[in-house]
């Protein structure tokens, strides 16, 4: 999983490279995606980017004094993607659980009143 302002960083690549080829950005452009208190500057931008094109979510072709040349690889296309998957599985697991607890808890109930029901009723 990234970070908040590494998926922010890679949110803003996937946005500025839509069609999936290479793009040549300013600093000034990815540091817009930040807020004030991230507190990310060049070297915290330029340690970011390593650490998405160490991973394989984008590739960068060539980074000069302020300008990057970069472009999304499939896995991070896919990561949101797969984020949203997840999310949606956790929902999943936990609507069944629920589901199987007011079941269980329904003939357990129906089950307790019936025993006592047969027990008072031979007694």
């Amino acid at each position: 999983m990234l970070d908040k302002r590494t998926t922010n960083l890679l949110n803003k690549i996937n946005e500025l490279c839509a069609e999936g080829s290479y793009k040549i950005v300013e600093t000034e452009e990815l540091l817009a995606c930040f807020s004030a208190k991230d507190k990310v500057d060049t070297e915290g931008l330029r340690h970011m980017l390593g650490y998405l094109c160490d991973r394989k979510y984008i590739d960068v072709k060539y980074a000069e004094e302020g300008v990057f040349c970069v472009s999304p690889l499939p896995e991070g296309r896919m990561y949101f993607e797969n984020a949203q998957q997840a999310k949606t599985d956790v929902f999943r697991r936990r609507r069944d659980t629920v589901a199987m607890t007011v079941i269980g808890a329904f003939f357990g109930g129906f089950a307790g009143s019936m025993i006592a029901w047969l027990v008072s009723a031979l007694f």
